[in-house]
């Protein structure tokens, strides 16, 4: 029994340890997953690729969609605040 707590334990320590490492790398906005969520959530469909871009000192990402109607389309989506159009 107390081999099951601490490798419960043990699991705890490394899983917070990586979400607290995900988070400092995108401590000042969003990542290129969330913002792949946020707009496959807004559009619907499937989401083809995602690419990091930086223009005059901001990150953008560029996400490919397949819509449910089947269109491919592209959406830039900014890492700062996750708006896009």
């Amino acid at each position: 029994m107390n081999i099951l707590k601490t490798l419960i334990l043990c699991l705890l320590l490394i899983t917070t340890q990586v979400n607290l490492a995900q988070a400092k790398q995108y401590k000042h906005g969003i990542g290129p997953g969330e913002a792949a969520s946020l707009v496959q959530h807004k559009l619907g469909g499937r989401i083809l690729a995602v690419e990091t871009l930086h223009r005059n000192g901001k990150t953008f990402y560029r996400i490919k969609i397949l819509t449910r109607k089947g269109v491919v389309r592209v959406v830039r989506v900014n890492a700062a605040n996750g708006r896009f159009r």
